[in-house]
């Protein structure tokens, strides 16, 4: 299990910072960094501005939804390592073993 929840998490990481990318690279509404960076401009001409827009806003939403995807999967993976199920609180066993009080 502690295999498959590195695995998880090193994805993750990777879709987090090919989010951060997407997003810094698309044109606002003000501009942005896609005027500055020379794959994009390559990607515009290629592609037509309109279908590199398209595939952008695609890819953001695909990669987002793998993010959510990933953070439920890790939480369910750690939750089953972990031993789930049952949740105690700190002082749940604290009235269960304490002596009897003493009347006088």
């Amino acid at each position: 299990m502690g295999f498959v929840l590195g695995v998880l998490i090193f994805l993750l990481v990777v879709d987090a910072i090919l989010l951060t990318l997407l997003v810094l690279i698309q044109q606002g509404k003000g501009g942005g960094l896609a005027t500055d960076i020379q794959g994009v401009a390559q990607a515009s001409q290629i592609l037509g501005v309109r279908h590199a827009a398209d595939f952008a806003e695609k890819a953001t939403w695909v990669l987002f939804g793998a993010l959510v995807v990933l953070t439920l999967l890790i939480h369910a993976v750690h939750s089953g390592m972990r031993g789930g199920g049952e949740i105690k609180t700190r002082t749940s066993n604290i009235v269960e073993t304490l002596p009897p009080a003493q009347s006088k």
